[in-house]
């Protein structure tokens, strides 16, 4: 287990030169696969599947908060969408038990905080996010390993919000929670769930209707 985690953290370190600030586009979208983005596929949205997923966030909700609640359906539905153009369907939650068990498709936290903020970054620039804008990926280190996710900040009041698909499989709903508890971790280990429970109901939301 710990020659595992030391290889998730090796991973994590070598990332840092890994940026999620290429021009993206419905019709010219990257996406990574295979841990640290070993594997990159630009992949091309239909007019029907964007819309597919736009349409989680129109109209524009009535607050902050219902906002976040729809990034967290959209997410999981373009999860989906790009399951279906790429090997990303066969994605597990984490990946340190099993590391070699799905490939090719499966995805570390680098891999989904790219994608995760490439997705947040789409929804921006066509002007589907009133309340948010998207930031830097969050980050945070223990003594053995370190974890990355998609991040917002809330334009009213600042407050940072943290999205991480890395805990649930591909097409479910991501985990979205403030940064600073986020952040609040265990000393030894970066690569717990430090959000409050899910309900299965809610983290099974597209699987159940769409599996």
């Amino acid at each position: 287990m710990l020659a595992a985690v030391a290889s998730a953290c090796i991973l994590c370190a070598a990332v840092s030169s890994v940026k999620a600030d290429e021009p993206v586009a419905i019709d010219s979208l990257p996406v990574c696969l295979n841990f640290s983005c070993k594997t990159k596929q630009v992949i091309a949205l239909s007019e029907e599947e964007w819309d597919s997923v736009a349409n989680w966030l129109r109209p524009a909700a009535a607050s902050a908060a219902d906002e976040r609640e729809n990034i967290k359906r959209a997410i999981g539905w373009m999860e989906v969408i790009v399951g279906r153009h790429t090997p990303s369907h066969r994605d597990v939650a984490g990946d340190l038990k099993n590391p070699g068990a799905h490939f090719p498709g499966q995805l570390d936290c680098i891999d989904e905080s790219l994608n995760t903020t490439t997705y947040l970054t789409l929804f921006e620039e066509n002007n589907l996010l009133r309340y948010h804008t998207v930031v830097e990926r969050a980050y945070r280190r223990a003594i053995f390993d370190q974890h990355w996710a998609g991040q917002i900040e809330e334009i009213e009041d600042g407050e940072r919000w943290v999205v991480d698909s890395w805990f649930q499989h591909n097409g479910y709903l991501p985990y979205l929670q403030r940064a600073k508890e986020w952040e609040d971790i265990p000393l030894f280990t970066a690569n717990l769930d430090s959000s409050q429970p899910q309900p299965e109901t809610e983290g099974s939301f597209f699987s159940r209707i769409f599996n």
